[in-house]
């Protein structure tokens, strides 16, 4: 296989702020439900969702992109089709903008996105090399998610700390009173920068570190308790809850890791 051909079939996953974006062959999981919501995508081809997971029997629906909510038990049926997974917080406003985009439901899951064809343009072409900056950007304005916290610099500083230091608490009262607003003034504050709560978005800069940890080789423990987790096990429940499946399934896969912020 060409080195180039070879690059783009190795599963990536993207690390982006409250978000992360997974592009490669499906795991093959079972029915499962996960903690956050989940913007499924055929690149090359199309998929299969349960109208019934209890009940496989009851058929499939055949589609090219599909938004499954945060606690819905789900199955897909992908085959060996390069697939990708934008995972986004149940409690975001990407979830709400993405829910409206969403041509039609079944069963609780959102059918056919909008810019359907626009968006899978946009996945090709990451698949294909385009530099991850780049594809970000084109696929954000696409989605029409947000761009987090630009116009705030008190959001910003809040930002880069828990960026730079996930494993620390970074406690309500202290963080509100650096940038000298009330605790429940910055909760609104942030949430209007961000999109996400200030508690769900200190869980996601965690999860990405330990996942960017693991990357570059660090145990499983040592990666947990670096990132804030109480331990390895507190870790592995966060992740299969919030992904689907156990982070060392994922480790095992060989994929590549990339930080929203390259």
């Amino acid at each position: 296989m060409p080195a180039r051909a070879a690059l783009a079939a190795q599963p990536k996953l993207f690390v982006w702020g409250a978000r992360t974006l997974f592009l490669g062959q499906a795991l093959g999981l079972s029915a499962h439900r996960n903690a956050v919501a989940v913007l499924c995508a055929g690149i090359d081809c199309s998929f299969a969702v349960a109208y019934d997971p209890k009940r496989p029997e009851a058929g499939y629906i055949t589609c090219r992109t599909a938004l499954i909510p945060a606690n819905t038990l789900h199955h897909l049926n992908c085959g060996n089709g390069v697939m990708a997974f934008l995972y986004v917080d149940a409690r975001s406003d990407d979830f709400r903008r993405l829910n409206a985009c969403m041509e039609r439901t079944c069963n609780g899951v959102g059918l056919h996105l909008g810019a359907e064809t626009a968006y899978l343009d946009g996945l090709t072409a990451l698949r294909g090399g385009t530099p991850w900056r780049e594809a970000r950007s084109a696929i954000a304005t696409t989605l029409g998610l947000g761009v987090t916290a630009r116009e705030d610099e008190r959001i910003a500083a809040t930002l880069r700390a828990l960026r730079e230091h996930p494993g620390e608490p970074h406690p309500l009262d202290e963080v509100a009173q650096r940038v000298r607003l009330s605790p429940s003034r910055f909760l609104h504050v942030f949430k209007a920068a961000t999109g996400v709560p200030f508690r769900r978005y200190k869980m996601w800069m965690r999860m990405g570190a330990a996942i960017r940890s693991m990357s570059a080789g660090q145990p499983l423990t040592e990666a947990a308790l670096a990132a804030g987790f109480s331990s390895s096990s507190h870790f592995s429940a966060a992740f299969r809850e919030m992904f689907g499946l156990p982070p060392s399934q994922l480790a095992a896969s060989r994929l590549t890791i990339q930080d929203g912020r390259a």
